[in-house]
């Protein structure tokens, strides 16, 4: 499985999710404009992108070049969508062809010390709505997320192109931050 995840000013959240969550693919690219050098883990590629040339924060780019990189090669398997502030759990899935899966919760949490303690601040009203911070699909080099003005939308026009929708109820993950914050 390949993950792609933007990630901009992460660097505190990426020292807790890394290495959790880098032990459940074969390859996380990272796309970012900062540097991220302290874990040296061979499955983990930063790829730089321009996020700001002439939009005010261009997600749905960067992550369309990187599924065009990921189709350049030829890969066949799956593809998770996951943003930098989400720590997966142990469980996951095997998944069919034009199919996105999404969460059944997600639990917010608004400190470190909220998290290590499971004292969850708020539980995602939308967690079931296949946003961005998780969408798993089987990659088709026709599938593709389109560029962005910022985060706030390119995710729920992406999930459009998917007649099948599956909601993984055994699936919750925990998101470090409030919602909707780092959109633009």
């Amino acid at each position: 499985m390949i993950a792609i995840s933007v990630s901009t000013n992460y660097d505190d959240l990426l020292n807790i999710i890394l290495p959790q969550n880098y032990k459940f693919f074969d390859k996380w690219y990272i796309i970012t404009i900062d540097v991220i050098n302290k874990y040296k883990f061979p499955n983990v590629e930063t790829i730089y992108y321009d996020f700001y040339n002439n939009k005010i924060f261009n997600k749905g780019g960067s992550i369309r070049y990187c599924q065009e990189l990921i189709s350049s090669t030829n890969y066949e398997g799956n593809i998770l969508l996951l943003d930098s502030d989400i720590y997966l759990p142990d469980n996951f899935i095997d998944i069919k062809p034009y199919t996105l899966y999404g969460t059944n919760d997600r639990y917010d949490y608004y400190s470190y010390n909220h998290f290590k303690n499971n004292v969850i601040d708020s539980i995602y009203p939308y967690a079931k709505s296949f946003q961005g911070y998780f969408q798993l699909y089987h990659h088709n080099e026709l599938i593709l997320y389109d560029h962005s003005m910022n985060c706030s939308e390119c995710d729920l026009y992406f999930h459009r192109f998917f007649h099948q929708k599956i909601v993984v109820s055994t699936l919750n993950v925990s998101h470090l931050e409030k919602s909707g914050i780092h959109w633009r």
